[in-house]
């Protein structure tokens, strides 16, 4: 895998969102199956949260870093692999987000639009920063997640983990949404 193969899939993940939820009113992106369950607008605040604190870590890292001409493939090592086990959408078992990352308190959703007008605009960002990272041997570019400084994966597996971390949730946001039109039939 590449920096470019995941650029594409963020590409479609963008358009796939938009089409997919751009049309809901405030009222529907905040609809909950049940009070446990989370909204469309919630699983959107959550891949926010936990993109933007990884983000941002990437950027330092690539403002320090040294440019290089030549592409390199993605390599992931073996915590990425595991880490993957916990966030990738084939995997269906369910993994309770950390606090950190949950869209509760500070970042409880208030407004469902917005949230996906943040999100669409931190697809952007993401996209951007992973095509200045094309140049850049991103095999010795590490990044630090939040959760621990024992999980430390370098920048290219970091693009990756964030697309299919983001894919998990969205086909969550899509059954929110399939279970929001059953409802509405039904009424």
């Amino acid at each position: 895998m590449w920096i470019k193969d995941v650029i594409k899939e963020l590409r479609e993940i963008k358009q796939s969102t938009e089409a997919e939820f751009g049309q809901l009113s405030d009222e529907e992106l905040r609809w909950k199956p049940s009070e446990k369950s989370w909204s469309i607008a919630e699983c959107l605040k959550h891949i926010e949260i936990a993109n933007n604190m990884y983000l941002n870590d990437i950027n330092k890292k690539l403002e320090k870093a040294e440019v290089r001409t030549i592409e390199y493939p993605i390599k992931l090592s073996w915590m990425g692999r595991i880490f993957l086990l916990f966030v990738d959408p084939k995997y269906k078992w369910k993994v309770r987000a950390p606090r950190i990352f949950k869209p509760i308190n500070e970042n409880k959703v208030e407004d469902g639009t917005q949230v996906l007008t943040n999100y669409l605009q931190l697809q952007n960002e993401i996209i951007e920063t992973a095509e200045r990272a094309i140049g850049y041997d991103h095999a010795s570019i590490y990044t630090v997640s939040p959760l621990s400084s024992l999980l430390k994966f370098n920048i290219g597996e970091q693009f990756y983990i964030m697309m299919r971390h983001e894919l998990r949730h969205l086909n969550q946001a899509k059954r929110v949404k399939d279970k929001l039109s059953l409802k509405n039939k039904a009424a």
